[in-house]
């Protein structure tokens, strides 16, 4: 620990070695990927300010609960294509093909799984029935769930080619755009005014990456619907496998909010949701150094494992000062969103903060899995933590409110991260790289 603190600050000291590390793509990525969190994250903390502070709590926990749904459907449409494009994009004779394919398919599923929620929506979340009764919701919701389903390939796109500076500006874009429109539907749509200024927020920053920004990645790019099977016939069975494991792993997020607002109320969810929103700026770390090593172990897996030592030592430099900033900020950061918030969501964000610091192990070790096509163990490692997860929090909930929520959260991820940290640290020090 001596020795990695004081290679950092040796390295943080000098202007040359700081440009070689800039230079080295692994953190090039990694970096434009954090800063693309932080103004995602940071557009998300001011969207949801304006929107507590001109919206009901009531409104607000609905709202919440209409995008938590959305990025569901998402993660159930996105039939693992995002780790199909970071994983052999680099390999296709015809990119364009590969690219425009994974999108239209990507956009046609999306359509279809989100009109049978609505169908169902009186069965998957009652609360949320008011879709159902209006047109204009409904088909809002559809088309909501199918931008964001290929913003998000398009997000995997600029990973795999090494441009994540692109994903930035585009989240630069959706972030500036969407701040202040809850004003301007506060008084004719309410609930779904939430939902209305997302969507056209993002909708506006995916025309522009698909007009201007993807053609500087790749080619001769235009955006043109295309079905070449060819490329899923190839990438089915990796991109099967990544999709049990990627719907294992999201699914708390995206159903904890729903199980809160149907068994503690609108409110809690409230109080819930924005402090897990704040905790995932702490997420981001792991994330994006993860992200990064997954598109660098797809170009070459001969530099493996002296990239995993790179990454989990910038993971836990940048990690630990953050969770103290946070853990010290916290009341002051719930305060923006109102009194009620942080006296009932601040213990609850430390929570959900400490549990960044075994994420960053599990995060790096489910990376290597997916580089070395290793996926079997992967579900399972994501299994168990959706269903210790989602089972716990549905038994705490009832005797510990929201706490619950963050205890079992906490909870599950030191033990897996340890249990992830000894399989680690065998496999980096046996010499075949196969041994993971």
């Amino acid at each position: 620990m001596f020795e990695t603190f004081s290679e950092i600050i040796s390295t943080a000291t000098s202007r040359y070695r700081l440009k070689q590390l800039i230079s080295l793509p692994l953190y090039s990525n990694a970096f434009f990927l954090m800063a693309d969190t932080a103004v995602t994250s940071l557009g998300g903390f001011l969207f949801w300010i304006v929107v507590a502070r001109f919206y009901s709590e009531a409104e607000v926990g609905y709202g919440s609960a209409i995008i938590s749904a959305v990025n569901f459907l998402l993660l159930l449409s996105l039939v693992g294509l995002n780790f199909s494009i970071i994983r052999f994009l680099s390999e296709a004779k015809k990119p364009n093909e590969f690219i425009n394919s994974s999108f239209t398919i990507g956009g046609f599923i999306s359509i279809a799984i989100a009109a049978i929620f609505v169908a169902g929506i009186d069965f998957w979340s009652p609360a949320l029935g008011f879709i159902k009764t209006n047109p204009v919701f409904a088909v809002a919701f559809v088309g909501v769930t199918a931008i964001t389903t290929v913003s998000v390939l398009v997000y995997s796109v600029f990973v795999a080619k090494r441009r994540a500076g692109f994903e930035l500006l585009k989240s630069a874009i959706f972030s500036a755009i969407k701040i202040p429109l809850p004003l301007a539907f506060v008084l004719f749509l309410h609930t779904f005014g939430v939902i209305a200024s997302w969507g056209i927020a993002l909708a506006i920053s995916l025309f522009v990456s698909l007009f201007v920004l993807l053609p500087r990645v790749e080619n001769r790019y235009k955006p043109v619907p295309t079905l070449k099977w060819g490329y899923i016939r190839d990438t089915w069975q990796y991109s099967g496998s990544s999709y049990l494991a990627s719907v294992l792993a999201l699914t708390p997020r995206m159903i904890l909010p729903l199980m809160v607002l149907n068994i503690l109320g609108r409110e809690s969810n409230a109080y819930f949701y924005v402090a897990l929103m704040i905790g995932n700026l702490l997420f981001a770390i792991p994330q994006s150094f993860s992200r990064s090593l997954f598109a660098e172990g797809s170009y070459s897996q001969e530099n493996i494992k002296q990239n995993v030592t790179r990454a989990l030592k910038l993971v836990y430099l940048l990690t630990i000062p953050a969770l103290i900033l946070i853990v010290a900020a916290g009341k002051w950061l719930l305060l923006a969103f109102g009194a009620s918030y942080s006296i009932n969501g601040l213990v609850l964000l430390w929570l959900f903060s400490c549990s960044s610091l075994p994420l960053g192990i599990i995060l790096v070790y489910t990376s290597i899995l997916r580089v070395r096509d290793k996926l079997a163990e992967l579900i399972v490692i994501q299994g168990f933590s959706a269903v210790a997860i989602l089972g716990l929090s549905y038994l705490a909930m009832p005797a510990f409110d929201i706490l619950g929520v963050g205890i079992v959260w906490l909870g599950v991820q030191v033990v897996i991260g340890t249990i992830l940290a000894i399989r680690l640290s065998i496999w980096m020090k046996h010499k075949d790289s196969d041994a993971c």
